[in-house]
């Protein structure tokens, strides 16, 4: 009797699966469709500092994302308007997103609304419903407003003239990129001043002959072919998402993960000048969330000036559909006092 329950609860078991499987293979096609927002602040765990500061972080604001619409969640790639009054972003399961962002008296982040989700078209017109082609990572936004976003599964970058537009161009993928892995492909994107795509990988490469140290392999598109950059590896951390400051400098979000300690965030900011082909960038750490100040699965990133001159930082979680994990949306200001000393050792 035991073994006959256990039987038909795998099979039960497995014959969700399949079908959840099988509804997720093609998904129904949006255009354009207004969904449901509901937003609650979160605090800053991190209340026994001053001004509310984390690293050469300061906290300015963040809200936990919710939708009763079952196409909602898995946002990964981030870009936040010069203005800061609208989000796009995009989804694991291949969709736009769009909102407007509101903002405090003082400047904090406060709301989000006019929630919107849009199916991504490719190369021939047609949405991306099918798992293997829709699975979109990372989003940059170049100077002339087109849009370039990454893919896993089906490793690609495709490239579109402006947010939501359903005409795809597909750029030729860097050739000395190799992956065996489906979940290891581009995972952060960012244009660069002066009309420059860089690309980095999730993943650290082994040693080569030329180098006896692991390092991450990225590249860099100039609109005609790509080379090569590189960076140094921190810890165990893995990339996930790039933007650029208004000074020029860049940001990269990295994240870890193990069972026992969750997820890890650390953000880098590397220097304008090291941004070289050829070259190796290390950069310095500006803040890292672990422990009692983890935050969730961060995916996304974006950054833009203020109304004071001020860097402000936004980052994204990607909450990967599950119920145990959230979508937050996270505003910080760089500590200027702070920033100074990054690169003095």
């Amino acid at each position: 009797m035991i073994f006959r329950t256990l039987y038909i609860t795998a099979f039960i078991a497995a014959a969700i699966t399949v079908f959840i499987a099988y509804q997720d293979r093609n998904l129904a096609v949006l255009h354009s469709v207004q969904i449901p927002i509901t937003v609650e602040a979160v605090s800053f765990s991190n209340t026994s500092q001053s001004n509310m500061k984390h690293g050469a972080l300061i906290w300015r604001g963040g809200l936990k994302v919710k939708s009763t619409h079952q196409r909602f969640g898995g946002l990964s790639g981030l870009e936040i308007s010069p203005d800061g009054k609208t989000m796009l972003a995009v989804t694991d399961k291949g969709l736009w997103f769009k909102g407007r962002l509101g903002y405090g008296l003082g400047g904090d982040l406060l709301s989000l609304s006019r929630g919107l989700l849009s199916s991504l078209k490719g190369t021939k017109g047609t949405a991306l419903t099918r798992k293997k082609e829709r699975d979109s990572e990372s989003i940059a936004r170049a100077e002339d407003g087109a849009i370039y976003i990454s893919f896993e599964r089906h490793h690609r970058i495709l490239k579109y003239p402006a947010p939501l537009e359903a005409n795809a161009e597909s750029i030729p993928f860097p050739e000395t990129f190799t992956s065996t892995s489906k979940n290891r492909g581009i995972e952060a994107l960012t244009w660069l001043p002066g009309g420059c795509l860089l690309a980095i990988p999730e993943r650290i490469d082994s040693p080569t002959s030329e180098s006896h140290e692991e390092l991450i392999q990225a590249f860099l598109w100039d609109q005609y072919s790509w080379g090569t950059i590189y960076l140094k590896p921190n810890g165990n951390f893995l990339p996930t998402g790039l933007s650029v400051t208004p000074q020029g400098d860049l940001l990269l979000l990295e994240r870890s993960f193990s069972i026992f300690e969750g997820f890890k965030t650390s953000l880098r900011i590397f220097p304008a000048e090291q941004i070289q082909p050829g070259g190796v960038m290390e950069g310095r750490v500006l803040a890292t969330f672990e422990g009692q100040h983890a935050i969730d699965n961060m995916e996304g990133i974006s950054s833009r000036l203020g109304t004071t001159g001020e860097t402000l930082i936004y980052l994204l979680s990607d909450d990967n559909l599950s119920f145990t994990q959230d979508t937050l949306l996270l505003m910080f200001e760089i500590d200027e006092q702070s920033a100074l000393l990054r690169f003095v050792e």
